[in-house]
């Protein structure tokens, strides 16, 4: 065995092998129903102290299409069992728990559609048992957008702010908490805004929120906003950020300065995909900085310590330009950010968040969403800690992140311009008034248009000419897919058929 020995130890110190540590997640096969578009989230509403699972959204079985919102009771020891509740299945929203009556016990705000199609904003008000009761208080109903919860006024209890698509548009909506006499509807002047996201956070530390919104805004355009809370109202701030759709936000402070830096991830006009982390400099606003961070649409992303180590670490998951992805990013200060390969199932129209579900000190992982082979998810993964593993010095140099990120204001290049595009839209649906509804996907040809939205609205106007219904019924998100090559438009439009074909939709091709 001695020559062995000699072997190893020449290979390692050629090859400068040292030891470090690394970050293990392991799924723990909880059991959970999976759902896409989306919403899921830690939640504690029997109060014992450790974090139960809540996911909504949809998925199909046997080509049957269903509608969840399911709430599992932690039973500790990696089991989790479905608790009996009152609250109506929805996707294509969002939810988030405050204790809005100040009654020691968290509530919960959710907007998004209904299994009937109806838009819906309410408030479910956590009770003793554990338990939600539908509250009596009207907001208006909401889809594709966000909710989001603070503070914004400072007398000591939660407001609501939500976004998303009404039955007449986008709407950006702000109901302050007056207690006694519920919420009430305040005028802001913040551009409505929907298929995006919505975040608080005090960018300027005068300890008010400020407001942080992506999404369309009425004109039909990518948008990316902040808003500062002042005394007299929200005033816009010409903060630079990307304009951005299908997006999502995620503001903590990353290089532990002491203010919030602001993480966009998204999809520009012009079908690009973008993930832009800014830097807070306070007095003189929000600089780009240089990551790693893969571009994606129609996910999450969420900020936590998972290490230990006084910085924030990062996990995203979304589609990307080729196909969905689930990362974990260690923050490793002025080095940058390293992906470390967590093997988190890649999901499309995803959501999630961190979480101590199993009470040891380190965040686990909560996702869900929709998988490339169209199967369903939600799934947990434990936090295994820091295991030390042997990496060679050529590994490592290949690796190794750009120096000192936080002063280098390099904007990472965008990505080529697409030129060949198609758009695509989907309805479950009567479409032919035969009193029976059916599924069926519209598909265009591959064009080079020269304007933004060309296609969509040739798209929209063709099939209403053909099939009149479509302007009555609740018809699908068109979808905009742009392409380098025509070979690369060509094989993702026979990719989108097959893919409808395999849940058995009429394929209908819209030619021009």
């Amino acid at each position: 065995m001695r020559s062995l020995i000699i072997t190893i130890s020449l290979i390692l110190l050629l090859f400068g092998a040292f030891a470090l540590n690394a970050q293990t997640f392991t799924d723990i096969r909880a059991g959970l129903t999976g759902v896409a578009e989306s919403s899921s989230a830690w939640i504690d509403p029997d109060r014992d102290g450790d974090p139960d699972v809540m996911a909504a959204g949809e998925f199909f079985s046997d080509n049957n299409r269903n509608l969840h919102t399911l709430i599992y009771h932690n039973r500790r020891n990696n089991n989790f069992t479905p608790v009996n509740h009152s609250i109506p299945a929805f996707y294509r929203g969002d939810f988030d728990l405050a204790d809005f009556d100040l009654d020691g016990i968290d509530d919960l705000m959710m907007m998004g559609e209904l299994s009937d199609g109806k838009r819906m904003a309410k408030i479910f008000n956590g009770n003793t048992s554990g338990g939600f009761t539908p509250s009596s208080q009207i907001f208006q109903g909401l889809r594709d957008g966000a909710v989001a919860l603070a503070d914004y006024d400072g007398d000591g209890d939660t407001d609501i702010m939500i976004t998303g698509e009404s039955s007449n548009g986008p709407k950006t909506l702000l109901y302050r908490n007056d207690r006694a006499s519920g919420f009430k509807l305040i005028e802001t002047g913040i551009t409505n805004l929907r298929r995006g996201d919505a975040s608080w956070a005090d960018t300027n530390l005068d300890g008010r929120p400020d407001l942080i919104i992506t999404g369309i805004n009425e004109k039909g355009r990518a948008t990316s906003l902040l808003y500062r809370n002042t005394n007299t109202g929200f005033i816009r701030e010409a903060a630079g950020f990307i304009p951005l759709k299908n997006s999502s936000i995620a503001a903590a402070d990353v290089d532990n300065d002491g203010d919030p830096d602001i993480l966009l991830m998204g999809e520009l006009d012009n079908g690009q995909l973008v993930s832009r982390l800014y830097r807070n400099d306070r007095h003189h606003g929000f600089a780009p900085v240089l990551t790693p961070f893969i571009a994606i649409r129609a996910g999450f992303a969420d900020w936590g310590d998972i290490d230990d180590d006084g910085d924030m670490d990062l996990v995203i998951s979304g589609e990307t330009n080729n196909g969905a992805v689930s990362k974990v990013y260690r923050n490793d200060r002025h080095q940058g950010f390293t992906d470390i390969h967590a093997n988190i199932s890649p999901l499309y129209m995803s959501d999630g968040e961190w979480g101590d579900y199993d009470l040891d000190g380190d965040l686990d992982i909560l996702i869900s969403g929709m998988a490339a082979d169209f199967s369903f998810h939600t799934r947990i993964y434990r936090n295994d800690g820091i295991q030390q593993t042997t990496r060679t010095t050529t590994q490592a140099d290949a690796e190794e992140p750009a120096e000192d990120i936080w002063n280098n204001q390099t904007v990472v290049p965008e990505r080529r311009m697409p030129v060949y595009y198609f758009v695509y839209s989907s309805t479950y649906s009567d479409l032919l008034g035969t009193g029976t509804k059916g599924y069926f996907a519209f598909i265009s040809p591959i064009k080079k248009p020269k304007a933004a939205f060309e296609m969509e609205d040739t798209f929209n106007s063709l099939i209403r000419q053909t099939y009149p219904r479509w302007g009555l019924i609740d018809q699908g998100n068109i979808i905009t897919n742009g392409y380098h090559t025509l070979p690369e438009a060509q094989t993702a439009r026979k990719t989108v058929i097959e893919a409808y074909q395999t849940k058995n939709f009429q394929i209908i091709e819209v030619n021009w």
